[in-house]
């Protein structure tokens, strides 16, 4: 499909085993998850990591015109639009951070309103991301920690069912508290609580959409103190229950939902 000087396309992709691409484009590439699910997928952007965990439907990640896009998957099955956005129309602000795992209701349904051909959608699309990327700039972390970031977003994910103090995470990557809280912030737009919380969540979305398991077990899975612990943080930062978001994402586990 193309509307004016955008350009859509919807994909499946499979992959039977390990396997990593690479993005790199002049012009803006917006990538929207909507089936299906990789078997664990971490991305970098210009050699810093964006995300990781299993993918799910609605996240979107946004490739900047000139810059490297870099992922890495362990096998699945996906269906995604891709929205290939002339860099003309679009200023991507000098240091916005990266859209990478994206959730935002209102830009996934545009996304796949553009892909559906829909008056109007393709002006919508590029108003609100013109309005997020610009609400996503941030101070830049220092060559030296940004590393040191990235170890650390990897070791918080082999540690979301288990306790861990911001005051734990500064010292193993030798960073005061303060200066951790700062930059991994600007990385990420998280404090490192905040994201592990981000993370334990994706991960009960992703159990509540692909495995028969009670939302007490995913909820031990995850790294909730209890149902009604996760229940409460699906409240507050889904705006809904487990339960809804398991209808939600039931036919969307599937290729063909």
């Amino acid at each position: 499909m193309k509307r004016g000087t955008l350009k859509a396309v919807t994909k499946i992709d499979r992959i039977d085993g390990p396997f990593g691409w690479t993005i790199v484009r002049d012009v803006h590439v917006l990538i929207l998850h909507e089936a299906g699910s990789y078997h664990w997928l971490e991305t970098w952007l210009d050699g810093h990591r964006t995300s990781l965990g299993d993918p799910l439907p609605g996240e979107m990640w946004f490739v900047p015109a000139g810059h490297v896009h870099r992922a890495e998957a362990k096998g699945g099955s996906v269906r995604f639009v891709e929205i290939e956005i002339p860099s003309a129309l679009l200023a991507v602000p000098s240091g916005a951070r990266p859209i990478a795992a994206y959730q935002d209701r209102m830009m996934a349904a545009l996304v796949a309103a553009v892909a559906a051909d829909e008056a109007g959608a393709g002006d919508a699309l590029l108003a609100l991301l013109h309005e997020t990327l610009a609400r996503r700039v941030a101070p830049p972390v220092p060559p030296a920690i940004a590393p040191r970031i990235d170890d650390l977003m990897a070791s918080i994910q082999t540690q979301l069912e288990t306790p861990i103090t911001v005051e734990e995470m500064a010292a193993e990557v030798g960073m005061s508290v303060n200066s951790l809280i700062t930059n991994f912030a600007r990385a990420t737009g998280w404090t490192p609580a905040q994201y592990m919380l981000h993370q334990r969540l994706r991960r009960a979305c992703w159990f509540l959409a692909n495995r028969p398991l009670s939302v007490a077990e995913i909820a031990f899975a995850t790294g909730f103190s209890s149902h009604a612990h996760l229940c409460a943080a699906f409240r507050r930062k889904l705006a809904m229950s487990p339960g809804e978001w398991r209808a939600f994402a039931k036919g969307r586990a599937e290729l063909d939902g």
